[in-house]
């Protein structure tokens, strides 16, 4: 009974390592609908060289969350992509990660994108993020 218990609470634990949390930015249907104002505020933090990380959830189709981190050092942006939760992603889910110069942005038909440069690793090259005006 103990043994059974124990293993559930861990399951638990461990699912809920990567779940959604209050402090992220949350886009649905390519609007943020949660926390835009830390994007900005990563934005203006970037600007000024100052030292920010934010975590970016998209969905699947089937729900399933799709993480993309940017944590800035000042100098370099790290860029991990997480779709370890995707249940229909297949055999190759899981984190990728590369290290990129800059984070650029563009007009666009519905608003601003933006987009990473310099990077070290393709992985840094598929993130694309944009803001509806």
């Amino acid at each position: 009974m103990r043994k059974g218990f124990l293993i559930m609470l861990v399951a638990i634990f461990l699912s809920a390592c990567n779940s959604v949390k209050d402090s992220d930015i949350v886009l649905e249907q390519e609007e943020i609908i949660t926390n835009s104002d830390k994007f900005e505020a990563f934005i203006e933090n970037l600007k000024n060289g100052k030292k920010d990380n934010i975590r970016i959830v998209q969905r699947t189709t089937e729900g399933d969350p799709l993480f993309n981190t940017l944590d800035y050092n000042g100098q370099t942006i790290t860029y991990t992509y997480d779709d370890s939760q995707d249940k229909f992603g297949g055999s190759s889910t899981g984190l990728e990660s590369g290290t990129c110069e800059h984070l650029e942005s563009e007009k666009s038909e519905k608003g601003k994108r933006y987009y990473l440069i310099g990077c070290s690793s393709e992985v840094g090259e598929y993130f694309e993020f944009e803001v509806l005006e």
